[in-house]
Formats: structure tokens, sequence, C-alpha cells
């Protein structure tokens, strides 16, 4: 009896927090996104209160995310075949030194439009090195019955940074300065680089590739490839990944703010309200997958949530009243949370430490590079007349369609556990 105690006290105990690498790996991942956040809203607000240059902004959003996504597959072979603590520290460090020279050009030069886009450039770059890597590091300092659990814990932390940074990023300035803002974000990534630098790693013995015996960068590009080729379970995922970003991504990041003008005739106070509460879903999502650490039938769950995701989709574009939007918002986000953190705890879990970089690198290429479509998309249908709520209506069910598509004609993800 007292063996079945110990064993639940355990099980429910916060184990994960007395794993020294991962409380590091944490810390880090606090000190980055918030400094992240932080450097976001500052170089955003910046371009509109300062410069006036509110349709120069896209120029900035532009510059961070197109690299992003032309270097992650790179940067997943560069994870796979160099130490992955070393990319994050040497991408966190980079940072760090891209906010303390846009500090000195502040105090000491002419900022201009083309300043930030050279600084969004970078970062987007560095990004493309660091998320792979860091997505590959953590299940080689967290045990596989843990993975759901750390990543969620991961994903809160992310999370909280998009809901509290603007808002701490926000008070810096007006008590302070754009400077002190920035300031702020050098030193937070300061932190992150060092923590990163305390993560202990044990050697493991792994089946050598042919990057390893000196071939080149595009053959393991390649590997990582005809790996995830190989593997329909894999396939099927990024293929929903793609598909998600395509239906979902656009019709609400666009639709959004248009929604809030046309159908509920509200105002920017309005449209946080939404954006508010699209995240605190995720975080209340992430919380929930956090707790239950689900270890069976999560292929099940992940397909279940997708249909119920875009259900949601569809229910918010009926909504005229503002608590309506703001309670199927909420549900939204909940189930973004439900879907994404099974999916990545399962790729660390199943997938060979020696491409877990690659595999991270492609499902996050995936993801992120269908997201200009689906603007463009969604600007398309809008520019021919179509409505906003029908574009989203439409969106949702088409995800509602894969998810039944998915329950059927993909055993391999129904059945995974």
């Amino acid at each position: 009896m007292e063996a079945v105690v110990e064993q639940q006290k355990d099980e429910f105990s916060p184990a994960i927090w007395r794993n020294r690498n991962f409380l590091y790996l944490w810390l880090a991942g606090l000190c980055s996104s918030f400094g992240l956040a932080i450097f976001l809203f500052s170089e955003s607000w910046y371009v509109v209160e300062v410069m006036g240059l509110e349709a120069s902004l896209g120029l900035v959003f532009i510059a961070s995310s197109v690299p992003r996504v032309l270097f992650m597959v790179i940067g997943g072979a560069v994870a796979d075949r160099f130490n992955k603590n070393v990319i994050m520290f040497l991408s966190d460090i980079l940072r760090a030194g891209v906010a303390v020279a846009l500090v000195f050009w502040l105090l000491f030069g002419t900022v201009t439009i083309w300043s930030f886009v050279l600084f969004a450039l970078v970062f987007g770059i560095l990004d493309a090195f660091f998320w792979p890597a860091n997505g590959g590091l953590l299940p080689s300092i967290v045990e596989k019955k843990q993975l759901t659990r750390a990543n969620s814990i991961i994903q809160i932390t992310n999370q909280s940074s998009f809901i509290l940074g603007p808002m701490l990023a926000g008070a810096v300035i007006a008590l302070g300065s754009y400077v002190l803002a920035f300031s702020v974000t050098a030193g937070l990534l300061l932190i992150a680089s060092i923590a990163i630098l305390l993560i202990r790693m044990t050697k493991r013995k792994t089946k050598a590739s042919s990057t390893e015996n000196g071939s080149e960068l595009w053959t393991s590009i390649k590997e990582g490839i005809l790996y995830v080729k190989q593997s329909a379970f894999l396939v099927s995922l990024i293929l929903f990944a793609v598909f998600i970003n395509l239906f979902m991504v656009g019709p609400l990041q666009m639709g959004m703010p248009l929604f809030v003008k046309g159908v509920l005739d509200g105002n920017s106070l309005t449209f946080s309200y939404l954006e508010g509460t699209l995240a605190g879903g995720m975080l209340l999502g992430s919380i929930l997958v956090g707790i239950l650490n689900l270890q069976k039938r999560r292929g099940l769950l992940v397909i279940c949530a997708m249909g119920i995701n875009g259900l949601f989709f569809c229910l918010f574009s009926f909504t005229n009243e503002l608590w309506q939007s703001l309670l199927l918002i909420a549900f939204l986000g909940t189930t973004f949370s439900v879907i994404n953190i099974p999916v990545i705890a399962a790729i660390q879990s199943i997938v060979k430490e020696e491409m877990i970089g690659r595999v991270m690198s492609l499902l996050s290429m995936a993801s992120m590079g269908l997201v200009p479509v689906s603007f463009a998309l969604t600007s398309l249908f809008l520019s021919l007349g179509a409505d906003i709520t029908n574009i989203m209506v439409i969106g949702g069910a088409l995800i509602v369609i894969l998810s039944v598509i998915a329950f059927f004609k993909v055993p391999s993800l129904r059945e995974f556990d």
C-alpha cells in the first residue's frame, strides 16, 4: 500500500523541477521568450509611434519571417551535426549583441526603417538555428514519460511571454525609454545564454551518419527528408501542419481585426481582448496537458482536438456579441495547445536523437512556410469581395474535414500512443 502511495506521489510531484538541466533550459527559455517579446513590441511600436511608418512595418515582419523559413532546414541539419548547447548559446549571445548594437545606434546614430529591417533579418536567421537545436535538446535531458509535461511547461512559458511581454515592454517604454527596453532585451538574452552554458550533457553513443563522416550539409538535409518520407506518421504530422496553417492562420490573424470592426463594431481595445483571450486559452490548454501528462492515445487526442478546433473556428465566425466571441476564442486557443504539445512530445519520443534537429526543422518549416500563402489567399478572397466570416467558416470546415479523413485514413496517427 505504501509503495502505491509513494508511486502516486512521485507521479504527481514536480519531479521534473528536480532535473537541473531542465531547470536551466526552462530559465533560458523564460528569459529568451520575454526578451524577444519585449524586443518585438518595442521595435514595432517605435516604427509606428516615433517614425510614423505604419505601412512599412510589414517590411520588418517579412525581414524576420522569410530568412527564418529559408534557413530552418539548414538549422536542423546543423543542430544534428554539432553541439546543440553551443548553437543555442551562440544564437542567444548574438541576439543580445544585436540588441546592444541597436541601443548604441539609438544613442549615437540615426535609426531608420532599414536599420530595423537589418536587425530583424539577423534575428530571423538566428531563430532558424536556435529553435531546431532547442527542440532537439529537450529529449536529451528529460525522460520520455516526462516529455509531454516538459513541453507543456515550455509552452506555458512561451505563451505567458506573449501575454505579459508586451505589457512589460509598454510599461518600460512609458516609464523609461526605448533605450531601456532594448537594454532589458539584451540583459535577458545574456542571462539565457549563461543558463544554456550551465546545461551539462552526458555523451551518448549514436549511430554514425554520413554527415559525421564528413559529407556535405546538403546530404545531411536530404537524409532528414528521406527519414521523414519513410515514416507515415511523420509525413501525416507535417501535412497536417501545412493544412492547418494554410486554412487557419491567414483567416484568423487577418480576419480578427476585420471581424472586430465589421461584426462586433469594436475598437482597438476590443481587439486586444480577443488577442489576450486567445493567448490565455492557449495557456490554459498547456496547463491542462501538463497536468494530465497523457501517455496513451495521443494520436487520437490530436485528431479529435483538430476537429474540435475547426468546429470552434466555424462557431466563432457566427458570433455577434463580444462575450460569445471571447468564449469561442478561448476554446480555440485551448485546442491549439492540445494539438501542438502532444505532437511535439511524440516526435521527440520516437525520432532518433541524431535526426531530431532535422525533423523538428522540417515540421517548423512546414508550419511557417505556408503562413505567407495563407495570408495571400485570404487577401485574394477579400479583394474579390468575399466576407471574412465566410472565409472563416470555410477554413474551419476544411479543418474538420481533414480531421475526419485523418481518423479513417491515417491509422498510424490514430493509433499512436
